[in-house]
C-alpha cells in the first residue's frame, strides 16, 4: 500500500514539476509576443514545452535509480519487442486521420463553408518526424510516470480521463495563445481526454508500448495539420462528437477496467 501511494504521489509531483517548466514559456510567449520566432503552423513558442514531460521523465528516472533509470526510460521508446500483435499498427497510424476524414466529409455534407483541400503530399512524411518527435518528449512522461501507477490502482478509463483531463489543462495557454476561443478551447479539451482514453486502449494492448502511444500521437497530429489545410477549419465538436462514439464501442468491447483483451501488467 505505501508503494502505491508513493508510486501515485510521483506521478503528482511528476505533473506539477511537468506544469512548473511550461510556465517559463507560457510567460516568455507574453512576452516576446510579436518579436516571437515564426514556428510553422501557427503554433506558439509555449508549444516547445512538449519536451518537459521527457526532461522531467529524465530527472526523476535518474533520481530513482541514476543511469539505468534512463537507460530503461529509453529502452522503452524503442521496444518492439513489447508489441503482440502487429494489426496494433493500424489504429496507430490510421485511427485518427480516418476519423478527420469522416469529421470533413461530415461537415462537406453538412454546407459548412471549407476551403478547398490543399494536401501537399510530400510534407505529409515531414510532419510526421516533426510531430513524432514532440511525441516522444510527451508520451516517454506520460505513459511511464502517469498512465503507468494510475493504471496500478484505478480502470483504464479512469486512468485515461484523469490522464487526459491533465493533458488538456496542460495545453490550455498554449491553446489561447494560439488564438483559439473558449468553445474550441472547450470542445477540443473534450477531444483531448478522449484521445487519451485511445491511447491507454492502444497502449495496453499492444503490451504497453510506449513507442505505439508515441505513433498514435504523432498521427493524430498530422491529421490535425492537414484539416483541411494546416488544420484551418478545424471544428473540434464535430470530431468530439465522432470520438464519443469510438470511445463508448472501445469501452462496450473491451470494457472499462483495462480496455485491453489482455491482463495489465505493470512494467
Amino acid at each position: 500500500m505505501r508503494t502505491l501511494a508513493s508510486s501515485l504521489k510521483s506521478s503528482l509531483y511528476f505533473c506539477l514539476t511537468v506544469f512548473a517548466f511550461s510556465v517559463f514559456l507560457w510567460l516568455l510567449e507574453d512576452m516576446v509576443g510579436e518579436g516571437a520566432p515564426d514556428i510553422p503552423i501557427n503554433l506558439p513558442v509555449s508549444s516547445l514545452m512538449a519536451f518537459f514531460p521527457l526532461i522531467t521523465a529524465c530527472i526523476f528516472a535518474y533520481g530513482k535509480e541514476k543511469g539505468k533509470g534512463i537507460r530503461n526510460l529509453f529502452k522503452r521508446l524503442i521496444d518492439f519487442s513489447s508489441i503482440r500483435r502487429k494489426v496494433w499498427y493500424l489504429p496507430a497510424l490510421l485511427l485518427m486521420p480516418a476519423v478527420l476524414l469522416a469529421s470533413y466529409l461530415f461537415m462537406s455534407l453538412t454546407n459548412y463553408p471549407l476551403p478547398k483541400p490543399d494536401l501537399h503530399l510530400s510534407m505529409i512524411p515531414v510532419l510526421f518526424a516533426v510531430f513524432f518527435i514532440g511525441a516522444v518528449g510527451e508520451e516517454a512522461g506520460w505513459m511511464t510516470f502517469v498512465i503507468d501507477p494510475l493504471q496500478q490502482r484505478w480502470s483504464a478509463l479512469t486512468t485515461g480521463i484523469v490522464c487526459g483531463a491533465v493533458w488538456a489543462i496542460w495545453h490550455i495557454v498554449p491553446w489561447i495563445q494560439a488564438g483559439h476561443d473558449a468553445s474550441w478551447i472547450v470542445w477540443h479539451g473534450l477531444v483531448t481526454v478522449f484521445l487519451r482514453i485511445v491511447i491507454v486502449w492502444i497502449y495496453n494492448n499492444t503490451g504497453q508500448s510506449v513507442l505505439m502511444a508515441i505513433l498514435f500521437h504523432a498521427s493524430a497530429n498530422v491529421g490535425f495539420f492537414l484539416f483541411p489545410n494546416y488544420g484551418s477549419h478545424y471544428d473540434p465538436m464535430v470530431t468530439g462528437i465522432i470520438l464519443a462514439a469510438i470511445v463508448g464501442i472501445i469501452v462496450f468491447l473491451w470494457g472499462f477496467r483495462t480496455l485491453s483483451a489482455y491482463r495489465y501488467v505493470s512494467h
